[in-house]
Formats: structure tokens, sequence, C-alpha cells
């Protein structure tokens, strides 16, 4: 390996560039494209809608009553085949509500019943997708949805929770996301994409959660809190990962300069079979005409990129190549590895592994 050929980890942070992205809906949904290709459409006009497809519950109703015989079921139906069920609606036992009775688990309508079960299909979901951003329409995904293409900033993280959000970037108040709730002055907040510069705690995510927040982009949290951020409807990107990071300043920077302005916080989940990554998107107006340049996806490592360090106890400072040693350099651990010397916005040098570092603003 040379470093000609050495194509680092990237995380954009750009100011102004071309964005051009696909709005899909889910694989699974059955849906109709409702855009049409050179049209221009604002971050919150739907470009398709669609359904998932129906899924069905198998109820063992024999087994719950205990019955020795399937056909003993047919005295203790609530309902028959084609009935419209509400969940936790009762669909068998004694009518007078007496004894043990089978409840629906979800909402929809009896399919089947027969061989001692009860088939509950669930009424399918609904699915309208948005642009997220201000752009035009440059291509269509049949069925599914379209790509648009923008200028604007991008911010890009390392976790997301699965959810996206349109709403004003906010800076969080001085004393932090938890004073959200005591707040008599909080009215700005509410609906806007607040960003933080410490780590999101428990308390944090309550608070989140109790401002209806539209999202939030924070530099960590404990890896223990994942799952109830996951379950929150509001959108949470990490910009630096897990443990007790504060957001770097090059970050925090960026992110004040958008103060103010209508975003889009798209917190895809990361996957090993998902190109996206979780990301902040704020639409800048350009004059007629004007094209920025798109984002280089093939950037390799020379001297004079600007990086950001991933691990270890520098992790989130921010610097600049200044030397790429054609040989292995050897670190105070003892391994001997390709390294990058980075001279750090914050002051000194550094001699950094190639995998501890990424490319940032390309």
């Amino acid at each position: 390996m040379s470093y000609g050929t050495y194509f680092p980890d990237q995380r954009h942070a750009l100011t102004l560039t071309t964005i051009r992205r696909e709005r899909l809906l889910p694989h699974e949904a059955l849906g109709e494209v409702e855009a049409r290709e050179g049209e221009r459409l604002d971050l919150r006009d739907v470009v398709a809608r669609g359904a998932l497809p129906t899924r069905y519950r198998i109820l063992e109703a024999a087994a719950f009553f205990g019955l020795k015989r399937p056909a003993d079921l047919d005295k203790l139906l609530l309902v028959q085949a084609g009935d419209e069920v509400e969940g936790g609606q009762p669909i068998a036992g004694k009518s007078k509500g007496r004894g043990r009775r089978l409840l629906s688990p979800v909402t929809g309508s009896v399919a089947h019943i027969g061989e001692g079960r009860i088939i509950v299909a669930e009424t399918p979901e609904m699915v309208e997708l948005e642009a997220g951003v201000s752009g035009t329409v440059i291509a269509i995904r049949e069925r599914r949805g379209v790509v648009l293409e923008a200028t604007g900033a991008v911010l890009q993280g390392v976790w997301g929770n699965g959810r996206i959000s349109v709403g004003p970037l906010r800076m969080e108040p001085e004393a932090g996301l938890e004073q959200l709730v005591a707040s008599q002055v909080d009215i700005e907040y509410r609906g806007a994409i607040v960003v933080t510069r410490r780590p999101l705690t428990a308390n944090g995510l309550k608070a989140i959660q109790a401002m209806n927040l539209a999202g939030v982009v924070a530099p960590s949290m404990s890896p223990r809190l994942m799952d109830a951020a996951r379950a929150l409807p509001t959108a949470i990107l990490l910009t630096e990962g897990f443990g007790e990071l504060r957001m770097a300043t090059h970050s925090a920077s960026f992110l004040e300069n958008l103060h103010g302005r209508q975003a889009t916080l798209d917190s895809v989940q990361p996957d090993r079979l998902e190109a996206r990554r979780p990301e902040l998107v704020v639409n800048v107006p350009t004059r007629a005409g004007e094209r920025p340049p798109e984002p280089n996806a093939d950037a390799i490592l020379r001297t004079g990129t600007t990086v950001r360090l991933t691990r270890g106890d520098q992790a989130g400072l921010v610097g600049q190549v200044v030397h790429l040693p054609k040989t292995p350099y050897s670190l105070e651990n003892g391994l001997r590895l390709l390294c990058a010397q980075v001279q750090l916005a914050a002051g000194g040098t550094a001699f950094v592994p190639l995998a501890n570092l990424e490319v940032i603003g390309q």
C-alpha cells in the first residue's frame, strides 16, 4: 500500500456544496411517485406515498384456552372472519366477560378462523416520503422515489437513531438541554433541531421527549442509552461517537454559523450494506447559475489535507497533514504503522496511524 492509493474515511463538513440525494420508500413498501422529473420541490413536499405490506398475526386460540378439540373454539368466538378489530379488543372468550379472554394484539381485520387458530391481518402502515431538501428532481425511481439535487451545507455524523426530521437549527441554552424543561422561555425550541456540545444523558433524553424537539445533534452518549434513543420519535445524531466525548471545535463552529436556518436531520442508522451516513443538511441560497462543487468521494491522503483524529486520547481534534513518511513509524506502544504527521489546530504535531484519520470538508 502507498499513500497515493490510500483512501481514508470521510465525513463531510461542507459549508456549500452540491447535494445529490435519493429519497426512497422502504424496499417492502408498495407505492407511487408523485413528483415529476425537473420539478422544483420544497423540503416538506411529498415525493412519494405508499403502504407497507400487511403483517399477519397467528393466534393459537385453542391452546390459549386449553381446548382439547379445535372445534370447541367456535363457542368462544366473539368475532367472525372479515370483522374489523381494534388492538386490545376481545376476540374470543366468555361473552359476559368472565374467565379468560383472548385480545387482538393489533388493529386490523380477522383474516381467517380455523384449526384452533385466529389470524389477524394488521392494518397496513401508510408512508409519506418528504423531499427533505429544497431542490430539483433529476431522476425518478419507479414506484420508490426520486433523486434530488440541491445546494447547501452538510455535516455528517457517526451514529443516528433512524429518524428524520425538519426544523430550525438552534444552539442549546447555556445551562444545557435539561434546563429546557424548567425554562419559561422555551417556545423557540419547540419543533427545533437543537445542538448540544455536551454528551447526552438519560435526563437529556427525558428533556428531549418533554420538549417535543424535532431533532438533536450531540457529540456522544453512553451506549447504554441506545435503545432509549431509538425509541424516541426525535431524530438524534452523534457527531463523535459513544462515551463521554465533547463536540469537536470544528463541528461546533460549523453548526453555530448555521444557527436559525431551516435544516433536515437524517439520522439514518449505520449499516454495513448502507452507503448513507447520518447527516444534517441545510439549504443555503446561491446566485443564479452558481453551481458549487460536489463532494470529492475519492479523495486520497495528501499533505495539506484537513483531517480529524477519530481514536485515542486526541480523538475529535482537527489538523492538517504536513508530512507523509514513506516507511512505517514507530509509535510509543511499540507498533510500527504507516502514519501521517498532523499539525493540530489546537497546537503541536502528532504522528497518527492512517486508520485513525478521516478526511473532513472534501
